[in-house]
């Protein structure tokens, strides 16, 4: 009776039963599979040796098996996760690349004196900032960029790169361990806030596309620099609108994470167009610069303004605030490329076809800088510098450029320094008319003079240190200037302070071993007229525009 009243019931439940447990099972099975996409997971980096060579160094780390594979702010990266062992961790700087190619900074020359990082984390929502940190790291920052940017809708499977570098030379180390995490709590990249700002918005937009050192790519740039002094990013009057060439510029500050920009306004064919931009003259050659190792973005304002307060031509600047593809990346100063224009450096035009007579003899624009080898084609002084080196003193050209000056001009421009120096540095130096003047326009050799010397410019007379020639029709004489690159002066150097006092000497290379120094200043200062002239002009600037309250009051 009990079983067949058992097995009456169980053929009752069976439809039932089965119906049940094919349900059960294929919850179970919706349940692992949300399990699978939405799950946390981590994938292990290579390590290494971290060596002081002051390159950067690509630790790999394959990504596969992400499901959704297609990483974005629903289910992307959450993490990074690094121990490294070297005893100055403020000498490294750190990059997380992703597969697209995507680049973002971990940290750069971090943590004081200290050393080590052990099991460090980094993630977008941790509250301390790694910048703000000090070694030895343990436990959970914030990192310098945005991992959010990684959650652009890309692939996640691939290779990504720990990409460290150790800038400096005394110690090595080695990357122990790093991993990367993946899950439903993604970084979610950053928005800046429309913010309402009195210094123009600059707008530059590639397409995505990274902007390389050379040459130059397409871009948009929009500029908003409304009448009122009151500018937001969302504004659509814009001061221009229309199409660049732009590329990377900079030789120390290429390096940096806060690039440098020159570009070329174009026309619709990407042919150069003058322009003029926040009230500058028409020009097409402009540069966007950091200001990188000058973090108080005044050193090259302050000291263009000087040269040209003194009646010179320097760079006119403009500050403004850069967006690049729709990321916010801080205060630029929009400044002038040094070019012959006649709202610039003023000489005559030079056709190759210049090549004798009054026509070959303007306009010039050459460069003292890097010695031969690292700088552009050139020509080397016959003379020594104030403290002699085995690189000497080497001119680059920079206008006519080096691909387009042609045999008979460089002889010239060559031939004409040459006699300049000779005259500077011959017995009869001194002869109002036949001594250095006949070749050289004092004053502007003065007024160049003061300003390398009251802003201690470590770079002072050696590095970016141009000179100028117009025709013998329009003065000709070679002229001291446009100032140019003063990022590392006003003690701005912890190698260098670009002071000693030897009489009326001004020997920077004593204090900056191995710079080669051109000796024009001080053979210059030791003819008692030029002493004299420089006495008085210094005691009317102090009057006037270097008089210290009109300083401050800039």
């Amino acid at each position: 009776m009990l079983s067949k009243c058992y097995l009456h019931v169980k053929h009752l439940f069976d439809p039932f039963m089965k119906y049940t447990i094919r349900s059960v099972y294929s919850l179970c099975l919706v349940f692992l599979c949300s399990l699978s996409i939405n799950a946390q997971v981590s994938f292990n980096g290579t390590g290494g040796t971290i060596s002081d060579n002051q390159n950067w160094i690509s630790f790999p780390c394959t990504v596969s098996g992400l499901n959704p594979s297609n990483i974005n702010t629903t289910y992307g990266f959450e993490k990074l996760t690094l121990t490294i062992s070297h005893n100055n961790v403020s000498d490294l700087e750190a990059h997380l690349i992703a597969p697209d190619g995507t680049d973002v900074p971990i940290f750069t020359y971090v943590g004081g004196t200290g050393n080590n990082f052990t099991n460090t984390g980094f993630k977008n929502t941790y509250t301390n900032p790694i910048a703000n940190g000090t070694a030895p790291f343990s436990g959970s920052y914030k990192p310098e960029g945005d991992l959010g940017l990684f959650n652009n809708g890309q692939n996640g499977n691939g290779t990504w790169y720990l990409r460290i570098r150790d800038n400096s030379n005394g110690y090595t180390g080695s990357l122990v361990t790093w991993s990367i995490r993946f899950g439903s709590g993604p970084a979610i990249p950053y928005t800046v806030v429309p913010f309402s700002t009195n210094l123009p918005i600059v707008i530059l937009s590639t397409g995505g596309a990274d902007i390389p050192d050379e040459p130059k790519i397409p871009a948009n740039l929009l500029i908003i620099d409304n009448a009122s002094g009151q500018n937001t990013v969302t504004d659509t009057a814009y001061a221009y609108n229309g199409t660049i060439g732009i590329e990377q510029r900079g030789s120390s500050s290429g390096s940096a994470d806060k690039k440098s920009y020159g570009f070329e306004t174009w026309d619709a064919n990407y042919n150069e167009i003058d322009t003029g931009l926040l009230g500058m003259p028409a020009q097409s050659d402009w540069i966007l610069s950091a200001s990188h190792f000058d973090k108080t973005l005044m050193r090259n304002v302050l000291t263009y303004k000087l040269f040209n307060d003194m009646s010179h031509y320097a760079s006119r600047t403009q500050y403004c605030e850069l967006y690049l593809n729709g990321v916010y990346k801080g205060v630029y100063i929009l400044m002038e490329k040094i070019k012959r224009d006649p709202n610039r450096v003023d000489i005559a035009k030079l056709k190759t076809t210049d090549v004798n007579g009054d026509d070959v003899s303007g306009g010039y624009i050459v460069k003292v800088d890097k010695f031969t080898g690292s700088g552009g084609a050139g020509f080397s002084s016959n003379y020594p510098p104030v403290n002699p080196s085995g690189d000497g003193i080497y001119f680059q050209y920079e206008y006519p450029s080096a691909d387009s000056i042609v045999p008979q001009q460089q002889a010239y421009i060559q031939g004409y320094i040459d006699s300049f120096e000779a005259a500077l540095f011959g017995g009869n130096y001194q002869d109002p008319n036949n001594g250095f003047r006949r070749y050289a326009g004092e004053r502007t050799f003065m007024d160049f003079m003061f300003i390398n010397e009251i802003s201690k410019n470590v770079d002072g007379y050696r590095l970016s240190t141009y000179f100028y020639k117009d025709k013998y029709s329009n003065g000709g004489k070679l002229k001291a200037g446009p100032a140019w690159d003063f990022d590392i002066s006003y003690m701005n150097a912890n190698y260098c302070q670009a002071e000693i006092d030897t009489g009326w000497g001004y020997n920077v290379s004593y204090v900056c071993p191995g710079a080669a120094v051109p000796a024009y200043w001080e053979r210059m200062m030791s003819d008692s007229l030029f002493r004299m002239r420089v006495r008085c002009r210094w005691a009317s600037f102090r009057q006037g525009i270097l008089n210290t309250d009109t300083l401050l009051a800039y």
